[in-house]
């Protein structure tokens, strides 16, 4: 360290604002780098270029079209848990987009066997708005997350509401 006028004080502070600058520039164009392959557009991959081996398989028919009731939409899928008993609970969004401001008034939650695909549950009627997210506890309780109302609903395995998070703006 120097003393007041002879440069020490100010060479450790224009070093300091320097590595400060610099490490501001790197984390820029390291996040700048991986924002650009993030959104670079790519066609999927084809069948053949999919990993050999992985715990998941392409099953046709599942799940079964048929099983959804009658005037239901069924779509976009917004998220995918499974229960301890091993059946598949899906959030969609029954034909909508983000962006609605009313609930939806068909089953946004529909519940499927793991093995045939069949339709075994559906339930949210006039709960969600975009029921975005969903996940199943280790109690079995079903949360999901409805990001046009910012809330948090914990459900019971028959999609009766237990708790709510979040206010009703």
């Amino acid at each position: 360290m120097g003393t007041p006028g002879d440069g020490g004080d100010e060479r450790t502070a224009c070093g300091t604002q320097r590595r400060g600058r610099l490490r501001a520039i790197t984390a820029g164009a390291l996040a700048a780098g991986a924002l650009a392959g993030a959104c670079t557009s790519r066609p999927p991959p084809a069948a053949d270029d999919a990993p050999a081996a992985g715990p998941y398989e392409v099953v046709d028919g599942w799940p079964r079209i048929p099983d959804i009731p009658d005037g239901m939409t069924f779509g976009p899928a917004l998220d995918v848990a499974v229960d301890g008993r091993g059946r598949v609970l899906v959030s969609h969004a029954a034909g909508r987009t983000s962006g609605n401001d009313a609930p939806i008034g068909e089953a946004t939650i529909l519940v499927f066997d793991p093995e045939t695909g069949e339709l075994l549950d559906a339930w949210g009627e006039g709960l969600f708005v975009y029921p975005h997210g969903i996940e199943v506890d280790r109690n079995g309780f079903v949360w999901v997350t409805d990001s046009e109302q910012d809330r948090v609903f914990k459900l019971t395995p028959e999609g009766d509401v237990v708790m709510t998070l979040g206010e009703v703006p």
